[in-house]
C-alpha cells in the first residue's frame, strides 16, 4: 500500500504494543484499518492526562480545521476510491480521511494522539456525568 499523500510505500509498525498499524516514513500519516480506530479506543494504553491540563486552543484550532478543507482530496491505499474528509465525532476539531467503502481511515502526523486525548477527555466528562447523577440520587435518598 502506498501513503495517500506522498505515495511513499507504507510500512508496518507496532501501535501500543500489539495494533499494527500502516505508517509512511515521509509523512508520518497512519493508515488504520476497519476496527483499528475502535481497538486503539479499548486499549488506552497511553496517558493524556497532562495534555487534557492544558487548556484547549480553539481558535488556533477552527484556523487549522478551515485550512484542512482546502487540503485536496486523497484515495484510499486499499481501494483507490477517493476519500472522504470529514470531522471526527462531535465537536473533536480532528478532521479525518476515511473510506467510503469501509476500509479504513487516513490520520494525518499528530492526529491519532489527538483522537487519544479526545477520546480520554469524553471518558472524563463521561464518568463526571456519572458522579453528578450517582450524587443526585444519593441526596434525594438521604
Amino acid at each position: 500500500m502506498n501513503c495517500p499523500v506522498d505515495h511513499s510505500p507504507l510500512v508496518k509498525i507496532i501501535y501500543e504494543e500489539s495494533i499494527e498499524l500502516d505508517q509512511c516514513p515521509t509523512c508520518e500519516g497512519v493508515w488504520l484499518d476497519k476496527g483499528e480506530l475502535e481497538k486503539i479506543q479499548d486499549i488506552q494504553l497511553n496517558d493524556y492526562k497532562e495534555e487534557l491540563k492544558q487548556l484547549p486552543d480553539h481558535i488556533g484550532k477552527s484556523i487549522l480545521l478551515a485550512k484542512e478543507k482546502t487540503v485536496p482530496l486523497r484515495n484510499c491505499p486499499v481501494c483507490q476510491q477517493e476519500l472522504e474528509r470529514r470531522e471526527y465525532g462531535f465537536a473533536s476539531m480532528i478532521m479525518i480521511d476515511s473510506c467510503i467503502k469501509g476500509h479504513g481511515v487516513w490520520l494525518d502526523k499528530g492526529e491519532l494522539k489527538d483522537l487519544e486525548v479526545f477520546y480520554e477527555q469524553s471518558r472524563m466528562e463521561t464518568e463526571k456525568v456519572r458522579m453528578g447523577f450517582f450524587k443526585s440520587l444519593l441526596a434525594q435518598l438521604i
